[in-house]
């Protein structure tokens, strides 16, 4: 078992910010900064023990980054694994907050940083932090207990409520279509709780209709005998109750003791609120993980809504990332003002919501991203910058779909973002490889940059039109929303010196943006900003999946690092030296071509576009490390022997990928199960 440091202070050289900890992204700055105060961090390996069950309880952990597994001792010696934690998810406080022996233990699953909380400061700053006390005492009835037959056995139930200011049937269809795909994606136990009237147009989803609805004033939630019957069963595999909450104090306990039976007997509870955020029903949000905001973009929904969504954060104490913004998509998928209708609420936009009747292959793949989401299962495949050593990129996804694994959403930056956004939008790993090898030796250069494009260089070498119609020659015109896949593109800004993360709007736009080479390529103006290549400031973006909740993710990072780049230079050195090595046959012509050879190429190789890409490069790899551990599994798919400008040798590229990304295969599927 290994051994760590739990005195060290938390250092902002770190990297990461604590307003971006979702279990922080609700506190004002004065909040924040007393948590720092008091916080400490821990480094992990793994294999470490965080802490054993049945010890005492004397901290509070927040996971930075890294996986982690609880379990539990069973019949003396047997493991038996609960649950798996990852960045964002926090552990210990029921332990604290209940003043009990831990009641399992935790392992790192794989290098980590954690943040500590001793037990006394945990204690005082929920005294001086009244809204973090609300968060944790929403979750803690909950979050993990669950008893079933004679023995003990601790589980984590999410539960989800839906607020919608759509047509009732149309929000019942989300959450019936929702409880569906968990069934399907998890198969756990699921239950969809309704406390709006029940609807007549919604009855053909049901196997058969509700003898009566529920009404929690007239019965005792606590008898099995008087809850079972009301649970409809359902040609999905799920089950269905009509309930009706009773008001006032004694109402909101029976409403807990209500939810408190279902815990035992689901895994998950999906619920649809009543009308008006002063129903009794709503007082179920008090125990509830996540709250889903179905509603219309439209300006006149959006005033209204936007308070009841603050009342929502405020009175109950949800964190930003907890409350799941949903818009339906409208026929015109463009109408949608994703950065003015996100001010205004102050949240980002979780999904859109295609049309059901109109696509539904794209409706039933939203939900099926939904549902993965809330268990905790999507999977992230974050693709790196580096130029041609990005055609690596392709072999990883080769590789990925050889071996059946289902990548839910991709984030990239610069040549990672191309890659990315070219396979979300159908592109399979043989089509990217026949358009890589469509840029052979003579007309590459021409394909994507050309005379034409030519720029006077105050601003760029290069305009980047030619580039851009390159990709618009196969992405045409496609929104975000067009894409099979979601994907995240990264630009960086020389006006905020901040990343910006492309989530809307046309593809290609986003794509020239991410792929503006300092020097090379022109900046691109956008929005009152000048975005230049996203791997200046974010060439890993692991963190634009982190923030949305996304728990298992694999990056891949195709920079060359000093060894990397020692290993290139012996081997390009060797090759020279056969190359220009004389031979006796030689004559004194050849002999004299070979000399002026290596000279010409000795004098070219510090040409102005190797000395920015190379520049570029030393720094990106350094941001790129630093980024790469919080990677759940990292691929370093690194070709020495290549250069950075050879867009028109992919072959070896691609194979170095298919290669890295098989020797970590047995990771990547350990991953996926846990």
């Amino acid at each position: 078992m290994g051994l760590f440091s739990f005195g060290r202070k938390l250092e902002v050289s770190k990297g990461y910010a604590f307003s971006e900890i979702p279990l922080f992204s609700s506190l004002s700055p004065a909040e924040i900064r007393l948590i720092e105060k008091k916080i400490r961090h821990v480094e992990c390996r793994r294999g470490d023990i965080v802490y054993h069950e049945g010890k005492p309880a004397d901290a509070f952990y927040v996971i930075v980054s890294g996986r982690f597994r609880v379990f539990q001792k069973v019949r003396g010696e047997e493991e038996k694994t609960l649950i798996y934690l990852y960045r964002g998810d926090y552990f210990g406080e029921s332990s604290l907050l209940t003043d009990q022996s831990h009641s399992a233990s935790v392992e790192a699953r794989s290098d980590g940083l954690l943040l500590k909380l001793e037990k006394a400061d945990f204690m005082s700053t929920l005294s001086e932090i009244p809204s973090l006390s609300l968060h944790l005492s929403r979750t803690l009835g909950h979050r993990l207990t669950k008893i079933e037959g004679a023995g003990r056995k601790k589980q984590e139930v999410k539960v989800a409520a839906l607020y919608s200011v759509l047509p009732a049937t149309e929000s019942f269809q989300f959450l019936y279509d929702l409880a569906t795909n968990l069934v399907r994606e998890t198969k756990s136990r699921v239950v969809f709780i309704d406390f709006l009237a029940f609807e007549s147009g919604s009855s053909h989803n049901l196997q058969s209709r509700p003898r009566s609805r529920l009404s929690l004033a007239k019965i005792d939630p606590a008898q099995e005998s008087e809850l079972k019957p009301a649970l409809v069963d359902c040609p999905a595999g799920f089950q269905y109750v009509s309930v009706e909450a009773e008001k006032g104090e004694g109402g909101e306990k029976k409403l807990a003791s209500f939810l408190t039976f279902l815990t035992y007997r689901f895994d998950y509870l999906l619920i649809r609120l009543g009308n008006g955020s002063g129903d009794a029903s709503w007082k179920i949000l008090k125990h509830s993980d996540t709250v889903y905001c179905l509603i219309d973009p439209s300006p006149s929904i959006l005033s209204g809504s936007a308070p009841v969504i603050h009342e929502i954060e405020k009175t109950y104490g949800f964190a930003k990332n907890e409350i799941k913004v949903i818009f339906p998509e409208p026929a015109d998928s463009q109408a949608i003002n994703y950065e003015s209708t996100e001010q205004s609420l102050g949240l980002k936009v979780f999904h859109a919501l295609p049309s059901r009747n109109r696509e539904p292959e794209r409706y039933h793949a939203a939900l099926r991203f939904i549902s993965k989401e809330l268990a905790g299962t999507l999977l992230g495949l974050v693709l790196g910058s580096g130029a041609a050593y990005g055609l690596a990129h392709i072999g990883v996804l080769r590789t990925l779909e050889k071996e059946n694994i289902p990548v839910d959403i991709l984030a990239g930056s610069s040549m990672g973002a191309l890659v990315a956004a070219f396979w979300a939008a159908g592109y399979r790993a043989s089509d990217l490889e026949k358009i890589a090898q469509s840029l052979n030796r003579h007309h590459a250069f021409f394909k994507l940059v050309g005379f034409r494009d030519l720029s006077l260089p105050h601003h760029g070498f290069f305009h980047g039109r030619q580039v851009a119609r390159f990709m618009e020659s196969y992405l045409g015109n496609r929104t975000f929303q067009d894409l099979r896949v979601p994907v995240k593109i990264v630009a960086s800004s020389l006006t905020t010196s901040q990343p910006v993360v492309f989530e809307s709007g046309r593809v290609v736009d986003a794509l020239r943006a991410s792929i503006s080479i300092p020097g090379i390529f022109r900046p691109c103006h956008y929005r009152g900003e000048l975005l230049i290549d996203g791997g200046i400031l974010d060439p890993m973006p692991i963190d634009a999946l982190a923030k949305m909740g996304v728990k298992k993710i694999i990056a891949v990072n195709v920079l060359c690092g000093p060894d990397d780049r020692v290993q290139k230079s012996r081997f390009l050195a060797e090759r020279r030296k056969e190359f220009f090595r004389k031979r006796p046959q030689d004559g004194f012509l050849k002999r004299f071509l070979r000399s002026l050879s290596e000279k010409t190429s000795r004098y070219f190789s510090g040409n102005i576009f190797n000395v920015i890409m190379s520049t570029i490069q030393f720094m990106e790899y350094e941001i790129a490390q630093v980024s790469s551990q919080e990677a759940d599994v990292l691929i370093r798919p690194v070709a020495p022997e290549g250069h950075w400008a050879e867009f028109y040798r992919s072959e070896k590229f691609i194979r170095e990928g298919e290669k890295r990304t098989a020797e970590q295969m047995e990771e990547i599927k350990r991953l996926l199960v846990e």
